[in-house]
């Protein structure tokens, strides 16, 4: 279990394109102090295993939510038609109240919606009824294999578009035994 939280955490948490010079500050203060070279390496990649347990954390917490809010939608559908089902078998169409002005039941109105069933989808399709789109990716597949080159050519631009990416800092976690967990024995005083 973590029990050090260092003050480079806590401005990486709060990063903003605003106040980035802020952390290139505190990245550099980090990296000049007189301590050795894994001392260092420890304290930045700990604080963003940090963040990485946070984010991981929430992630989690989102899904729990969505998964209570899920159910709560489906308790309150089969409540409400419990509901109408009681107030029906009693008679009542119409309750009314003094916080919420009245419960109602709400008799459903038959909708219709016309589904297609397809048995002969040859004969439809030679009458005119499909669509064509241009497979993209059979069309690059088939130019980087050398084939339909000249035809592709013809009727298309090709360009190779070069991405760079932006340089970023990869934690490289050590592997653990079953009996050592990820930071026992670990106590670093903070840095400021």
């Amino acid at each position: 279990m973590k029990t050090v939280r260092y003050q480079l955490e806590r401005d990486i948490e709060t990063t903003s394109p605003s106040n980035k010079e802020w952390l290139i500050a505190k990245l550099q203060e980090v990296l000049e102090s007189s301590n050795d070279y894994t001392y260092k390496a420890d304290i930045i990649a700990s604080c963003f295993d940090a963040l990485d347990m946070k984010i991981a954390s929430v992630e989690t917490q989102l899904l729990e939510c969505r998964e209570i809010k899920n159910a709560l939608k489906e308790a309150k559908a089969l409540a409400l038609s419990l509901g109408a089902e009681v107030f029906e078998k009693y008679g009542i169409d119409r309750l009314e109240g003094l916080k919420y002005s009245s419960i109602t039941v709400h008799h459903s109105v038959p909708t219709s919606k016309l589904q297609l069933t397809v048995t002969n989808e040859e004969a439809l399709i030679q009458a005119g009824f499909y669509k064509t789109i241009l497979d993209y990716d059979a069309v690059l597949e088939a130019y980087k294999a050398g084939d339909y080159v000249d035809l592709i050519s013809a009727h298309s631009t090709i360009e190779l578009i070069r991405i760079e990416g932006h340089k970023r800092l990869k934690i490289n976690k050590r592997r653990s035994s079953a009996t050592h967990t990820q930071g026992d024995g670990l106590s670093y005083e903070e840095v400021a």
